[in-house]
């Protein structure tokens, strides 16, 4: 009898495995293969309007009720680029001064004023173009344009503020030297634009001693120009008003032709290089691996590979972060991200390891390229990327000043209604074979790589890459070593 029972125990729960194994093997499908996402409400986004005033100078206007600040973005659509070929940082230092004196204002009054609309005001400087940023209270909204036109056409440049400015250009770029992804994101663009305007951009600290009022003052005359800028304003106002309070502080803003030469993309990396820039004291490794992906503004090539790229290193349910950080434990994080230009873009993937797995960690980010390559990713992840972008892109412009950023984004790469208002039909048109088929036209199995770390605690963990090229911090070759020569 108890033989008996030993025995019906046993087969108990062997038909119990049996019943419970095709749930168990949906499970497991299921977590292979997860539902597509449910069906997206329809977004409604603010609409964008424009007009160009008679001097050139053109104007888009985002209407938001109920707001009671005011985004306002000037863009000069002159950058880095544009410095003369000797001096690069010029404008960056035009566009730094414009705000710390005019004729009837001295520095501190502006600031004052700026204070007293409940306002913030900041530049940037990019490759193709300069931005001023000024949000302050809505009731404020002439004396705010007033205030941007005086700096805009009657900045003075005073030799002192020149030179205050040119000290903490120095400075800032001295303090960023100890960060790893400035010195990486700075590496990787000075080895993709070495032969290219854009690299006058990744300017060093040394070379601010060269520049003066004089060539401030001419790159101002010259650039800054109405039908050479674009006027975004993002808040409770409409086009009729803002056209009327922009001509009248601006209307004398004269209209001249700016001759600018055509820049072609740089030319993609045609071999993997390995590029290691010494950290010294640096405990973690920060890799950075890229190239160009040459396509016009208007290339149908742009979406794809949006989606792409969200599927690749967008957010940590990536393949990226999955990958190296979750499944493997070699990076603190893992992401992939696309740069726009005026007529190519950059695509990176970034990632923060641990020293000894550097070189298993550049072999897994460049072996995720290889696999959008090999073969179609599955309809799923695709859907679920789309998914995402889409669901996702309200919530990029939640905020007054992140609405206008958009468009502006938008406009400066001649894509303001494709990024805009077709952006969820542009995405959604984006299928498996279409991103397989995109992925396949782009050197993306070349790229550079860097690797910036101390290099005394990671020179025994790349030994198996077949050529390093060692940097010093301010991007100066020091030597090539092939494989077998590293000690």
């Amino acid at each position: 009898m108890k033989r008996e029972n030993r025995w019906k125990l046993p087969f108990f729960l062997l038909l119990t495995l049996f019943a419970w194994k095709p749930l168990l093997l949906s499970q497991e499908r299921f977590r292979k293969t997860p539902p597509y996402p449910e069906p997206l409400a329809e977004m409604k986004l603010p609409e964008v309007n424009s007009a160009t005033l008679s001097n050139g100078l053109s104007l888009s206007v985002i209407s938001r009720e109920n707001i009671p600040i005011i985004n306002l973005r000037l863009i000069i659509f002159a950058g880095e680029s544009s410095s003369p070929e000797k001096l690069p940082g010029t404008a960056t230092l035009t566009a730094k001064t414009l705000s710390l004196g005019t004729l009837n204002l001295s520095s501190s009054e502006i600031e004052e004023k700026i204070e007293f609309m409940g306002g913030s005001f900041s530049t940037f400087v990019d490759d193709d173009y300069s931005i001023f940023d000024f949000t302050f209270l809505e009731e404020y909204l002439n004396d705010a344009i007033d205030l941007l036109s005086k700096m805009i056409l009657y900045p003075t440049f005073k030799k002192i503020e020149i030179e205050n400015v040119k000290r903490s250009m120095k400075y800032d770029l001295l303090n960023r030297k100890s960060d790893p992804e400035f010195l990486a994101r700075r590496q990787i663009h000075r080895l993709l634009f070495k032969d290219h305007p854009y690299k006058k951009n990744i300017y060093n600290e040394d070379v601010i001693i060269n520049l003066s009022q004089k060539e401030v003052i001419a790159f101002h005359d010259k650039y800054y120009r109405p039908n050479n800028s674009h006027l975004v304003l993002a808040g409770n106002l409409n086009l009729p008003t803002a056209t009327r309070l922009v001509s009248r502080h601006f209307s004398v803003w004269q209209k001249r032709e700016v001759n600018h030469s055509f820049l072609p993309p740089p030319n993609p990396s045609d071999r993997k290089r390995i590029c290691v820039v010494n950290l010294p004291q640096a405990k973690d490794v920060t890799i950075y691996v890229g190239n160009v992906l040459s396509m016009p503004g208007a290339s149908e090539d742009i979406f794809p590979f949006i989606v792409l790229n969200q599927v690749l290193g967008g957010t940590t349910i990536s393949r990226l972060f999955m990958d190296l950080r979750e499944s493997r434990g070699y990076a603190y994080w893992a992401f992939s991200e696309l740069e726009f230009f005026r007529n190519f873009i950059v695509f990176l993937i970034t990632a923060k390891v641990r020293p000894e797995v550097t070189y298993q960690s550049v072999e897994r980010a460049i072996n995720e390229l290889k696999t959008i390559i090999d073969g179609e990713i599955p309809s799923f992840e695709i859907e679920q990327a789309k998914s995402y972008l889409i669901g996702n892109f309200p919530l990029q412009i939640e905020t007054l000043h992140a609405l206008s950023s958009k468009v502006s984004e938008s406009r400066i790469i001649n894509l303001e209604e494709e990024l805009w208002s077709k952006y969820n039909e542009n995405i959604m048109l984006v299928n498996s074979q279409k991103a397989f088929e995109t992925a396949r036209k782009y050197a993306l199995l070349t790229p550079i790589v860097v690797i910036v770390g101390d290099q005394k605690n990671i020179v025994d963990y790349i030994t198996e890459f077949e050529e390093i090229e060692f940097y010093d911090s301010r991007g100066v070759l020091q030597q090539t070593i092939k494989k077998g020569e590293l000690k």
